[in-house]
């Protein structure tokens, strides 16, 4: 999905409000793609959530809720594409309360798409999933809200909802039936990618390069990520921080791959206590040793450069695991 002139001045509007607005990255760091290339395959689902959102839009559906891990695009595909129609939405996100969304679905009950985004809390909340319920679908007096409360101040106890509501969340809740209830009133899309079309996607974005970066670098730091990321859930978020480390590397002397490899060490599994922990370790070296091995067969030099690089470990350890990695190899072909 491509921004323009139109997204960048809805975003700078947002950037000013009180609820919530995202502020604009600033054009130094844009990262369009190249033109005349063919859309990978996150694009692809990219493309088809912007036509789901086109309909929201366009009045042709009452809502739409999107899943997916974080950092795949769905805020991005919104915004750009809500721009794009002319529809500046109704941004409503963090802390939301059942009277304080009843007092927005108000407020903004004609022609607005109100958009619930990074709130996923409110997915469990039973007076906040009886609104939604009652704003999406209707009988034939239309889309009744009610609310009874002493708090109401000033506000009717009950109005006809004729606006439309985009909401997300990184994963659909389980075992809710209350919410399964609201999602049986709206078109439903999931955006997800694997690590691989997410490296495909970065590798697109660094023909262009970024900020002071050339195209070289940027696709050496998306090189880097593939080897050293291991079996670690990736993000396209993951890209703009790295590439923002390099730039702070370059400036100061510093080895941008330490800086890339501490974020990349934070994307594990959480123990009980909620610790970061990084994922099979050991595992990653091997797989790092065989790519190492296959792309220099005759060179144990540049099979050292190149697995010291990819895991950010020591010469000692990539001779032990060498050892080990052949050790299995040779197992395996007696086997």
């Amino acid at each position: 999905m491509r921004g323009g002139t139109a997204t960048r001045k809805w975003r700078t509007k947002m950037a000013g409000k009180q609820n919530g607005g995202r502020k604009a990255r600033s054009e130094s760091h844009a990262t369009p793609a190249p033109a005349n290339l063919p859309r990978t395959a996150l694009e692809e689902r990219q493309a088809l959530l912007a036509h789901h959102v086109k309909m929201v839009a366009r009045g042709l559906t009452n809502g739409l809720f999107i899943s997916g891990t974080g950092g795949v695009g769905k805020s991005k595909v919104i915004s750009e594409t809500l721009a794009s129609e002319g529809v500046n939405p109704v941004l409503i996100n963090s802390h939301v309360t059942p009277l304080s969304l009843y007092a927005a679905m108000f407020e903004h009950r004609q022609g607005k798409v109100l958009w619930i985004d990074d709130a996923d809390s409110v997915y469990s909340n039973m007076p906040i999933l009886g609104l939604l319920r009652s704003a999406l679908w209707g009988t034939s007096e239309g889309r009744v809200v009610t609310y009874s409360s002493t708090q109401l101040n000033g506000l009717p106890g009950s109005f006809q909802f004729e606006s439309r509501i985009v909401f997300t969340a990184n994963s659909i809740p389980k075992r809710n039936e209350a919410f399964k209830a609201v999602l049986s009133r709206v078109d439903v899309f999931e955006l997800t990618a694997t690590n691989d079309e997410l490296l495909d996607q970065m590798e697109v974005m660094a023909r262009s390069g970024f900020g002071s970066l050339d195209a070289a670098t940027c696709r050496a730091v998306v090189d880097y990520i593939r080897h050293a990321g291991g079996n670690r859930q990736l993000s396209m978020r993951l890209y703009e921080s790295s590439l923002r480390k390099v730039e702070y590397a370059v400036a100061t002397g510093t080895d941008w791959r330490d800086l890339v490899r501490s974020q990349l060490d934070q994307l594990g599994s959480k123990d009980r206590d909620g610790i970061p922990k990084p994922l099979d370790s050991k595992g990653h070296d091997l797989r790092c040793m065989a790519l190492a091995v296959e792309k220099f067969p005759a060179s144990a030099r540049q099979q050292e450069e190149f697995w010291c690089e990819a895991t950010g470990k020591s010469r000692a350890t990539f001779f032990r695991t060498k050892r080990e990695f052949e050790a299995r190899r040779d197992g395996e072909g007696r086997s």
